[in-house]
C-alpha cells in the first residue's frame, strides 16, 4: 500500500508542505533546510500505529519543541491555530491525525501531546463524512465495525495516543486494523551502530533475520539470512561493486554470528570489530536494502553519510535496486547520488530550502 501524498503542517520548520510521491523518491537541500525534521515528520506516522507517538515527540523535548514555533507568512495578519497536522494518502484509504497542546491542569505531564482529531478515510471519495471509517474527537471515537456498522468505541482513548496504538479486539475494525499494520511495518534506517563495542561488532547469537534491525544489531543474522533465502547474488554483486579488493561472509561459533572481511593482500579475515566505520555503514545499507522481507515502504536519513565519496555509484545502485520493491525516501546531502539513482530508475526529487525560518520547496514562490 504506497503513499501517493503526503501532507504535513505545524512540525518544526514545517509550517505546510504537500508532497505527491512516485515509487522512488530522493529529498535533497543544504544543511538546515529541513530534510531531517520532514524524514521525521513522516516517521512519526509510524511510531503513532505502534503505540509510540508520545515516547517519540518526548524524543524532540516535547510537544512544544516539535511545534511550529513561527509567526505567520508575510501578508498574513494572524498566526494559525497552534496544531500539528500528519496526513497520508495511500492507496485505498486516506488518514489524517491531528495533534495539540496538552489543556493546563494540575498534572506535571505538560509535554504529552494532545490528539484532537483523527480520520481515517476511504480513498478517492473527497473525505465525505459518509467515506469515515475511523472519526475521533479528543477521547471519543466513532469506527466502522465489521458489520459496517458506525459504532461507539467502547473502551477510553488516552488523549496523548492514537487510536492506532490502543486498538483492541482489531478484528472487529478490519479497515481501521489494516491501516495500522500498514503503517506499522514501514521501515526507518537513520542511524547505524557502528562505534566501539557496538553490537554489529560483536558475535551475537544467530537467528534467521529476514529484517535487519534498526540500528543493525542483528547484522550478521540478516546477511546470513540473504546468502540463504534471499538474492545472494545481487548482494555479492552491490558488494564487489563497493569493495572490489574484499570478500564477506559469517563465521558462526557456538551459535553466535558474526561479519568477516577477506580482503586482497591481508592473509587473515578482518572481523567486525576491526571494520572502518564507513565499510560496516554500507554492509547495513546493504543487507537492509536488500531484505528478503521487503516492507511497502521504507525511508533512510543521509544514507551517505561516512561513506567515501567512491562508495556512492554502489550506493545508487542498491537504492535503485530495492526501489523495485519497496517505495523509497531517501533524505541526502548529496545531489550527486541523487543523479546516480536516476541513471537506474527514474525518481521523483525534492530539493528543500529554508525561507524565513520556514522549510519549503525551493520551487516554491
Amino acid at each position: 500500500m504506497s503513499i501517493h501524498e503526503l501532507s504535513l503542517k505545524g512540525f518544526r520548520s514545517i509550517r505546510q508542505l504537500r508532497l505527491e510521491l512516485e515509487p522512488l523518491n530522493v529529498v535533497v537541500g543544504p544543511n538546515g533546510c529541513g530534510k531531517s525534521n520532514l524524514y521525521k515528520a513522516v516517521r512519526l506516522l509510524h511510531e503513532a500505529a505502534c503505540g509510540r507517538l508520545s515516547a517519540a515527540l518526548a524524543e524532540e523535548g516535547g510537544i512544544q519543541k516539535a511545534m511550529w514555533a513561527g509567526g505567520p507568512r508575510r501578508g498574513d495578519r494572524k498566526s494559525e491555530p497552534k496544531r500539528m497536522v500528519l496526513a497520508a494518502r495511500l492507496a485505498d484509504y486516506d488518514y489524517e491525525l491531528q495533534l495539540g497542546y496538552p489543556e493546563p491542569s494540575l498534572s506535571l505531564f505538560s509535554l504529552d501531546p494532545l490528539v484532537k482529531e483523527e480520520t481515517l478515510w476511504l480513498a478517492g471519495q473527497g473525505r465525505r463524512p459518509s467515506a469515515q471509517v475511523l472519526e475521533r474527537r479528543n477521547q471519543s471515537a466513532f469506527l466502522t465495525s465489521v458489520d459496517g456498522v458506525r459504532t461507539t468505541y467502547p473502551l477510553g482513548l488516552q488523549a496523548e495516543e492514537s487510536v492506532f496504538g490502543q486498538l483492541s479486539e482489531p478484528h472487529l475494525y478490519p479497515e481501521v486494523s489494516q491501516v495500522r499494520e500498514t503503517l506499522r511495518r514501514w521501515r526507518f534506517y537513520h542511524e547505524f551502530a557502528v562505534w566501539p563495542g557496538s553490537p554489529p561488532r560483536a558475535p551475537q547469537v544467530g537467528i534467521r533475520s529476514p529484517v535487519l534491525a534498526h540500528d543493525g544489531g542483528n547484522l550478521a543474522a540478516a546477511f546470513q539470512t540473504i546468502v540463504e533465502i534471499g538474492d545472494v547474488e545481487l548482494l555479492r554483486s552491490v558488494l564487489v561493486d563497493a569493495f572490489p579488493d574484499s570478500r564477506f561472509q559469517v563465521e558462526a561459533l557456538h551459535g553466535r554470528f558474526q561479519m568477516l572481511m577477506q580482503r586482497d593482500g591481508i592473509l587473515r579475515p578482518l572481523e567486525a570489530a576491526e571494520l572502518s566505520d564507513g565499510t560496516l555503514r554500507f554492509l547495513c545499507l546493504a543487507v537492509g536494502l536488500l531484505s528478503p522481507r521487503p516492507p511497502a515502504f521504507m525511508a533512510l536519513n543521509e544514507p551517505e553519510n561516512s561513506l567515501h565519496p567512491d562508495l556512492l555509484p554502489a550506493l545508487a545502485r542498491l537504492i535503485a535496486e530495492a526501489g523495485r520493491h519497496s517505495q523509497l525516501w531517501v533524505t541526502s546531502h548529496s545531489p550527486r547520488l541523487a543523479e546516480l539513482i536516476a541513471r537506474h530508475r527514474p525518481l521523483r526529487r525534492f530539493t528543500l530550502a529554508q525561507r524565513d525560518g520556514e522549510t519549503v520547496l525551493a520551487d516554491e514562490d
